[in-house]
């Protein structure tokens, strides 16, 4: 804000004004606070019983497991609070006389429309080799429970899914795929977890994915063309480990 004051007027006026804050290093039970604080009515509130009404129900909000599970992917996904308060607005839009409180469903329901983000619509300009990259990560995040992978186990279960459906599949050349998967780290799907070193083999660089599954499966629901064998292998739940 200080830099922008010094700035001319004409410049000024072409400046973008958001704001981007870094280093969030909160924890999730303080996510949890931040939520509470960001839905609870001030105690100036003109209707004193209402306000006590509205805030009762949202500390039961911030105790329920659904609710709690669904913060704790969007926190997992973004700690950016604006995306906090995105689904907050989407979830209070929805207040009416008749419908007086927040529930569950409004923010469950707000949740699935926030999923609809730039990620997700990413997904559907790419190559069906690159969505079978990302099913592939789904199904490793699925087995070893959101631990780090690498190209190589990524590449390991597209084979497999290849041998399996080698008509609906062609068996693309390794350097070719691994092309496709640094793809997906250049529009930022995919996230290394540790800086690359000249000797350090890409193959082996641990990796995290930067969607979860609903994300994807919303995606390729929308996905033009997706053959049905690969939309049947991102719904298994059996990886083909």
């Amino acid at each position: 804000k200080d830099i922008l004051e010094l700035l001319e007027k004409r410049v000024k006026s072409r400046f973008s004004h958001r704001q981007i804050y870094l280093m969030n290093s909160f924890d999730f039970k303080q996510y949890i606070r931040i939520f509470k604080e960001q839905l609870s009515l001030p105690a100036k509130f003109p209707d004193e019983y209402f306000a006590q009404k509205w805030n009762k129900n949202v500390q039961y909000l911030s105790e329920d497991k659904a609710v709690r599970d669904m913060l704790q992917n969007l926190f997992h996904y973004t700690k950016d609070l604006r995306s906090l308060h995105l689904l907050l607005m989407l979830a209070v839009s929805n207040v009416t006389v008749h419908h007086p409180l927040i529930t569950a469903a409004d923010l469950q329901e707000a949740s699935k429309q926030y999923r609809m983000d730039s990620r997700a619509n990413i997904v559907h300009g790419l190559s069906v080799l690159e969505i079978c990259l990302i099913i592939a990560m789904k199904h490793l995040n699925d087995v070893y429970e959101g631990e780090p992978f690498n190209f190589q186990m990524v590449y390991n279960e597209f084979q497999k899914f290849v041998q399996r459906k080698a008509h609906c599949m062609y068996n693309f050349e390794k350097p070719v795929v691994m092309k496709a998967f640094e793809h997906l780290l250049q529009l930022e799907l995919v996230k290394p977890l540790e800086r690359p070193s000249v000797r350090a083999q890409r193959e082996y660089l641990l990796m995290k994915l930067l969607l979860d599954n609903d994300q994807i499966m919303d995606a390729l629901q929308a996905y033009p063309n997706c053959p049905t064998d690969v939309k049947q292998w991102a719904a298994s739940s059996l990886s083909w480990l």
